[in-house]
């Protein structure tokens, strides 16, 4: 199957991320141990979608977080800790970088605004995407059929002839039903590997 146009997910795709480094760092100013706040975290999730959905503001959502996990510090203290969890998958940026030079490539990420500003600072990988498509700024989330519609609009791409690569099966399922070729990266899977299946040029 011919593959003219390549779409990655961010998170877990090409950087990883450890929550567990920002509950530990907000129990150290908080009346609750980050055991505690780890537990408390499905209480956020709601929120979470929200804030990754672009209804609610960044400052809205850290208050929220604040008064929920007991921090006693800023909120821009907050903003800090809660994106200062993330670590670049060096391999994975190499093979974007080495197929960007044959291939259009766009990103699709469920993200949010205090998450994209982090990375976007951090990280010269971004401007390997033609396009980025971030949920927070479209309104909807993956795996709604409508963001994958709105990025192959975004791209001129042709489904049939698009690859989609994330590391979440319901995100892949959408495109997939949709006549997308996908590749599901579960942590056994080599992505290289993986890419070679689709006889792609210069991997």
């Amino acid at each position: 199957m011919k593959i003219s146009t390549i779409f990655f997910d961010l998170g877990k795709v090409l950087v990883d991320y450890d929550f567990n480094l920002a509950f530990y760092k907000m129990s150290q100013n908080s009346t609750l141990s980050s055991e505690e706040i780890e537990a408390k975290t499905p209480q956020a999730e709601p929120l979470l979608n929200e804030y990754e959905s672009g209804r609610i503001e960044t400052p809205e959502f850290f208050q929220t977080l604040k008064d929920l996990f007991e921090f006693q510090g800023s909120s821009e203290e907050l903003i800090d800790i809660w994106s200062d969890i993330f670590s670049p998958l060096e391999e994975h940026i190499q093979l974007a970088r080495q197929l960007s030079e044959y291939y259009p490539l766009a990103m699709i990420s469920n993200t949010s605004d205090a998450h994209i500003r982090f990375l976007e600072e951090r990280y010269d990988l971004f401007d390997l995407f033609r396009e980025r498509i971030y949920s927070y700024q479209f309104g909807t989330m993956k795996p709604d059929p409508s963001i994958y519609h709105h990025a192959l609009e975004k791209m001129g791409a042709d489904k049939y002839e698009s690859l989609f690569i994330d590391d979440r099966e319901e995100n892949i399922l959408t495109p997939s039903k949709m006549g997308w070729q996908t590749i599901h990266l579960r942590p056994d899977v080599d992505l290289r590997i993986a890419l070679q299946s689709y006889d792609l040029t210069g991997i």
